[in-house]
């Protein structure tokens, strides 16, 4: 597979995801309702040949956000 990083196409490997933890951001907005939003992981990529200068791994991922107004 490929993911676009720094505007190249590099080869990536997927990488499943197990949900540890999904917390809710909460606003309290001035009309009483409370807004809440969280950002789910859909997919992630591991750069396959290319890492941080300190030697660890680049991920790139897709998330998907969810919003709930109270």
């Amino acid at each position: 597979m490929q993911v676009e990083y720094m505007g190249r196409l590099e080869d990536a490997v997927e990488v499943d995801v197990v949900t540890c933890e999904e917390p809710w951001a909460k606003y309290q907005l001035s009309d009483g309702r409370i807004l809440m939003f969280k950002d789910v992981v859909v997919e992630v990529y591991k750069l396959a040949k290319i890492k941080n200068r300190d030697g660890s791994p680049i991920y790139q991922f897709k998330t998907h956000r969810v919003v709930k107004i109270q």
